[in-house]
């Protein structure tokens, strides 16, 4: 097994001055003569990290590990199908405008905001029909949730969506070979890894948080609440037109905003009954 094309990674060490990664980096790794594309790759990683975990700190809330593998089932079909929806919404302009065939559609890209959404719904959906507690699977979830997207988050920077603004400070990235809808031969800021270690830092906040046995919907409003300002933040220094905008802030702006007001009313809700309690 071998990486394409990886001479940027021998350039980089041999000289510990090379910050910008500008030389024409590996998309594929091939194992076998077949060409496997990293995004894939990093994809699938992810949710059979963050599926590991989950079910490895589902004893943490007190749920059986086969709660998780069934409510997974629920959750991984409503966030495919939220994901491509919430896809299809913000690019139906340009689906229509060039006339996109339905199987280029399928096989494009996923909104995360849409998969979440969606995968919330089928949590519910499940924890519904079983007459279940949702929120001890809302914190084992939310835990796992930044650790899998980080990885994916390194997969779109191999796959050249989500791609950062124009940038050409220390760090910047050009991409030389055509992949996804990057602009070639122009300096972009990283801010797929940007917001893959921010996702890594936030994982680890939410896994001492849980490991300590915080209070049922802690870990879960802990990542509402971080995920929607990073994400709002993030935004800004993205170059991607694809991700759709509605005035002056993006899709996902929008949606970060409602995140976080809810989040913030569910907040003040439970501080307001533990008042009245005591």
């Amino acid at each position: 097994m071998h990486i394409k094309k990886s001479g940027w990674l021998l350039q980089l060490l041999q000289n510990s001055s090379a910050f910008c990664y500008e030389e024409t980096m590996s998309y594929y790794i091939t194992i076998f003569d077949r060409q496997i594309p990293l995004y894939g790759i990093c994809f699938y990683a992810g949710i059979f990290l963050a599926a590991t975990l989950a079910m490895l700190l589902s004893q943490k809330r007190g749920l059986p590990r086969y709660e998780i593998t069934y409510s997974a089932v629920y959750t991984m079909t409503g966030s495919l199908i939220g994901s491509k929806l919430l896809f299809i919404l913000v690019s139906i302009k340009d689906i229509i405008r060039y006339s996109i065939p339905i199987l280029a559609v399928i096989k494009g890209g996923f909104v995360f905001y849409g998969g979440l959404i969606g995968g919330l719904l089928g949590l519910l959906i499940y924890t519904k029909q079983f007459k279940l507690s949702i929120v001890p699977f809302l914190d084992v979830y939310a835990t796992v949730l930044p650790l899998g997207h980080a990885i994916g988050r390194v997969g779109c920077f191999f796959g050249g969506c989500c791609y950062g603004m124009e940038y050409d400070g220390v760090g910047h990235i050009i991409y030389h070979e055509s992949v996804g809808n990057t602009p070639l031969g122009v300096p972009l800021l990283p801010i797929q890894l940007i917001e893959a270690f921010c996702l890594l830092l936030l994982f680890l906040v939410l896994l001492i948080l849980l490991l300590r046995g915080a209070r049922l919907g802690i870990p879960t409003t802990c990542y509402a609440l971080s995920y929607s300002v990073l994400r709002f933040i993030l935004e800004f220094f993205r170059g991607d037109t694809e991700r759709g905008r509605f005035g002056m802030l993006s899709t996902s702006q929008w949606v970060s905003l409602a995140v976080f007001l809810a989040a913030v009313s569910l907040l003040l809700l439970r501080l307001s009954r533990r008042k009245k309690k005591k």
